[in-house]
């Protein structure tokens, strides 16, 4: 593929043949580089998941998706639904940039995006770029970003159901249908999700700030209903225009206070619309439009408490000009607004952020590079430029090498400046450097990675001992990320391995401590095999030790897991699924105080005609 076609704006390969849009994407990357470029061409660390991926090994939720992936480190309190963090590269939890169909989602007030409520039904395609990215996507990018593609019409029409049943009365069903023809398409997905859960919380420390401190020996539930749609119609050769919207609302049960009947009801909701239009052959524009909202109303003994609802709205126009078959300019202009509202008194509750980015991607000889920058306007904290540098070169026809420098920052959520309760309003803004020097080949069968990197983060901002956030004066990741993928007796094998150090280097008490949260080794293996129409799909993964606060004096044990699906294509439009998680029953925690799941399983049937 040369790099002509491999750089054409991602919403331009549906004006050229839109039925063939997964097909096309197969291979290739989009959020690496805001355009299409082959995923083996990428100047930065990726990962892609698809939907065969999600079906294959039975993923029920974002986490389990994530968690085995290379250089990535999840805690939960408690289960299914209740609040899940990403610890992207050792980065904080909002250090990743979350992103739906080419537009920014809604953050809480804390400025992490709720992921636990991302239903997997409507997904189609997942891809994790590592490595700052806020060169290309402004702040909340110092770990990398996570795009999620929502599911993409198919020619004719394709109805599809799925229901399932599982331990602790979990009940799911999903309907969902696509039809396209040459010039419209549409996909419609619609899930409802309940589960009584486990005892998310058993106060078992008796100390405050620790767990939940409460003493709540019940099952904490999960009900959820999620709906998605993306429809679009091209108006001539060289203009469309696409619509969609993801969203899930529903009711979470958690332990937390002394009181019983505690209850959060939730909504997550982003939609937008994007027009992509050829101004000429070697000239696109795309412009997208989009709001994100995420509310949520907590219930203590039956008094509600609206901590803090956020809504985003977003804006970015990016002109995408092919210099000549060897060069691609980019270069747009980005807008979001954050506003709060809430119960409580916030002393600012809205703020914006313009910025103006440029991106030049070239190929000279054997290499290739990427220069981008960016200048970000935030109305609180004034001007951050930002830059990526990075280059690659085929060494060999099987082994290429690629290095990068980036910088990033990122501003204190208005949560960290004016929570009533836990905030400190003379916070600075986050900023990073970063550097990556990485190889990829195949050999002896096996395509393989190899991935050594710095982070240096300056004024991070991390939670004390009361949970009020604080500025420290220096942090430093190092890791090293390997994989491999081979193909060995008729089994896929994907193996990945991550060993990390993130070092506070503050001075004080603190200094040399290991960041909260973030386990020091992870380790995964999947492998996948299928035979007539049985399947089995497995997912071992092992966690080293992490630590739940700063002094490093609540240590979390290492722990391993076992996963295990069945497969079995009943006909050519049924199949059925059964899930067995935790295979060995092992006991652990991510976060101090938090329960996980003890061995489930979940059976599913899908009909799909």
């Amino acid at each position: 593929m040369s790099l002509k076609l491999a750089t054409l704006p991602l919403l331009l390969l549906p004006l050229v043949s839109h039925n063939s849009f997964a097909e096309q994407l197969d291979g290739l990357v989009v959020t690496a580089t805001r355009t299409v470029t082959p995923a083996k061409q990428s100047l930065s660390s990726n990962v892609v998941i698809t939907r065969d991926d999600i079906e294959r090994f039975h993923y029920q939720t974002l986490e389990e998706v994530l968690s085995a992936l290379p250089g990535v480190v999840m805690a939960n309190s408690g289960g299914v639904g209740k609040q899940t963090s990403l610890f992207l590269r050792g980065t904080e939890s909002n250090h990743t940039n979350i992103m739906v169909n080419g537009v920014k989602m809604a953050t809480n007030a804390f400025g992490s995006t709720q992921l636990e409520h991302i239903a997997l039904d409507q997904i189609d395609r997942i891809e994790l770029v590592k490595g700052p990215q806020s060169s290309l996507y402004g702040a909340d990018a110092i770990g990398g970003t996570v795009q999620i593609f929502t599911q993409q019409a198919k020619q004719g029409f394709n109805p599809e159901l799925s229901v399932s049943y599982g331990s602790h009365d979990t009940r799911h069903a999903q309907f969902g249908f696509s039809a396209a023809n040459e010039s419209s398409w549409v996909s419609l997905q619609a899930g409802h999700k309940e589960t009584e859960g486990f005892n998310a919380c058993d106060g078992r420390s008796g100390v405050l700030f620790i767990g939940c401190y409460a003493d709540e020996p019940d099952d904490d539930a999960y009900r959820s209903t999620a709906l998605s749609l993306r429809a679009g119609h091209q108006f001539t050769a060289n203009t469309s225009v696409e619509i969609f919207s993801l969203s899930n609302e529903g009711e979470v049960e958690f332990d937390g206070s002394v009181f019983s009947g505690n209850e959060t009801r939730f909504l997550e909701h982003t939609y937008g619309i994007t027009l992509d239009t050829a101004i000429t052959d070697i000239w696109s524009i795309t412009t997208s439009l989009s709001e994100g909202r995420s509310e949520a109303d907590t219930s203590y003994n039956g008094t509600d408490v609206n901590f803090a609802d956020n809504k985003k709205n977003y804006f970015t126009f990016q002109n995408d000009i092919q210099l000549n078959p060897d060069y691609l300019f980019s270069i747009g202009y980005d807008y979001e607004q954050d506003r709060i509202t809430s119960d409580s008194n916030y002393a600012v509750t809205s703020r914006d952020n313009k910025a103006v980015f440029g991106q030049l991607l070239g190929r000279v000889g054997a290499n290739d590079f990427r220069i981008a920058l960016r200048s970000d306007d935030n109305e609180q904290f004034g001007q951050h430029t930002t830059g990526n540098l990075a280059i690659g070169r085929q060494i060999q026809p099987n082994l290429r090498v690629f290095a990068s420098f980036g910088t990033a920052f990122s501003a204190p959520t208005l949560a960290d400046l004016y929570f009533p309760f836990s905030s400190n309003p003379d916070l600075e803004p986050e900023e990073s450097t970063s550097v990556e020097i990485g190889l990829t080949g195949q050999h002896f069968a096996i395509d393989w990675t190899a991935s050594l990197y710095q982070t240096r983060i300056d004024d991070l901002i991390i939670l004390d001992d009361t949970f009020t956030p604080d500025n420290i004066s220096e942090a430093v990741i190092r890791g090293l990320e390997l994989t491999a993928k081979t193909r060995l007796y008729d089994v896929d094998f994907d193996a990945q391995l991550t060993l990390m150090d993130p070092e506070n280097r503050a001075s004080g008490n603190n200094k040399g401590n290991v960041l909260t949260r973030r386990a020091e080794q992870t380790f995964s293996l999947k492998a996948h095999k299928s035979f007539g129409a049985y399947s089995i799909a497995s997912t071992f993964y092992a966690s080293g030790r992490r630590f739940d606060d700063a002094a490093n004096t609540r240590r979390l044990s290492s722990y391993n897991t076992l996963d295990v699906n069945l497969g079995y294509q009943i006909n050519k439009t049924m199949s059925a699924d059964l899930k067995i998680a935790n295979l060995f029953d092992q006991s652990y925690e991510t976060i101090s105080g938090f329960n996980s799941d003890s061995t489930h399983a979940l059976l599913t049937f899908r009909y799909r005609p």
